[in-house]
C-alpha cells in the first residue's frame, strides 16, 4: 500500500468541510468512500486523524499539523488552476508574492494600492508565511517575489537588500517612557516588555544589547509577528522594539514611537527567481515597493 493523491484530496476536504458527507459532495463521491479512504490513510500513516463521536468527526492535533503541510500543497495547485483560467481568458497578468505577515499587513497594502491604480488588469496573490515555511516555498519557484527578513543559502533565487532605517521603540500613549525623545537600554529596566519568539533574529540582537548593559526587562508575553507585538503595546500590555515598517503603520493608533539610542539597522530582502521568465509586472511591482519603502524611511525620520 502507498499514499495516494486521492487520499490527500479527501483528507483536505474533510478538514475543510468538517464532515464526510459534505466532503463527499464537494468531491463528487460517496460518504462510504470518503470514510474508507480516511481509514486507509490512518492505517498507512500509523495514527488517527479524527476522533469519532457518532457521525461527528473532530480533527486530532496530529491531523491539524498534517493539514498545515497539505494545505500549502493545495495552494500551489490553486495557483496552477488560476493561471490556466487567466491564459484561457488571454489575461496572464498575475503576480504571486510570498511575504512575512508583518509586511503583508503593514507594508504591502500601501504598495498594492499604488501599483494597481494604473494596472487594473493585474491580479495579485499575496501569501503570508512565517520565515521557515517561506524559505521553503521560495525554493519551489512558484512565486514571482518573496519578502523576508533573513537571507538564505541554497535558494535558487536572487536577493536585493532594501535598507529601511533602524528598529524603533514602541510605547503605549500614556507610558512614562513616552516623555523621553530617545530611549537608552537602562530606561527599560524592570519595564513590562512584549517579546518576539526566540527564533526571531532581531529578538536575539535586541536581547544581546540589553544583556551587554545588564538591563532586566519584565517578560510579559511573546508573539510571532510585529503586528501582534504592536497590538499588545497599543492595548497597554507593555513596551517593545519593532521594525520601522510596522512601527510607521501603527503610529498614532494607540502607540507612540521613540528612537532607540543604539542604532540597529533593519533590512528587507527582496527575492526574485533566478531561472525562467521574469514578469515585467514583477519588475514594476518591485519599483513601487522601493518607492514606498523610501517614503516610510522619510516618514520615520519626521516622526
Amino acid at each position: 500500500m502507498r499514499l495516494s493523491q486521492r487520499q490527500i484530496e479527501i483528507f483536505n476536504a474533510v478538514m475543510i468541510y468538517k464532515s464526510t458527507l459534505a466532503a463527499a459532495e464537494s468531491l463528487g463521491t460517496s460518504q462510504p468512500t470518503v470514510s474508507r479512504e480516511i481509514r486507509e490513510l490512518e492505517k498507512y500513516i500509523g495514527f488517527e486523524l479524527f476522533n469519532r463521536f457518532g457521525k461527528r468527526l473532530t480533527p486530532t492535533n496530529q491531523a491539524q499539523l498534517l493539514h498545515k503541510v497539505v494545505s500549502r500543497s493545495f495552494v500551489g495547485m490553486q495557483e496552477i488552476s488560476r493561471a490556466a483560467v487567466a491564459i484561457k481568458q488571454h489575461n496572464a497578468a498575475h503576480l504571486r508574492i510570498a511575504s512575512l505577515p508583518a509586511y503583508a499587513e503593514a507594508f504591502l497594502p500601501l504598495v498594492a494600492e499604488r501599483f494597481l491604480k494604473k494596472r487594473r488588469q493585474v491580479h495579485l496573490s499575496i501569501h503570508s508565511l512565517e520565515e521557515v515555511p517561506l524559505q521553503h516555498d521560495l525554493t519551489t519557484q512558484i512565486f514571482d517575489i518573496g519578502l523576508t527578513e533573513g537571507s538564505f543559502d541554497n535558494i535558487d533565487a536572487t536577493a536585493e537588500v532594501i535598507n529601511l532605517g533602524e528598529v524603533v521603540c514602541v510605547l503605549p500613549c500614556n507610558h512614562p517612557l513616552a516623555a523621553k525623545r530617545i530611549l537608552e537600554p537602562r530606561d527599560f529596566e524592570g519595564a513590562d516588555f512584549v517579546y518576539f519568539t526566540q527564533e526571531d533574529p532581531y529578538r536575539r540582537r535586541i536581547d544581546q544589547l540589553f544583556e551587554a548593559e545588564s538591563v532586566s526587562r519584565r517578560y510579559c508575553v511573546e508573539t510571532t509577528t510585529a503586528t501582534g507585538v504592536c497590538s499588545m503595546v497599543a492595548s497597554g500590555v507593555g513596551v517593545s522594539i519593532v521594525n520601522p515598517l510596522t512601527a510607521a503603520h501603527y503610529a498614532g493608533k494607540g502607540i507612540v514611537l521613540r528612537r532607540f539610542s543604539i542604532p540597529v539597522p533593519y533590512q528587507l530582502n527582496l527575492w526574485r527567481p533566478a531561472k525562467g521568465l521574469r514578469s515585467p509586472y514583477a519588475d514594476q511591482f518591485a519599483n513601487v515597493m522601493r518607492e514606498v519603502a523610501l517614503e516610510v524611511v522619510k516618514k520615520m525620520e519626521s516622526l
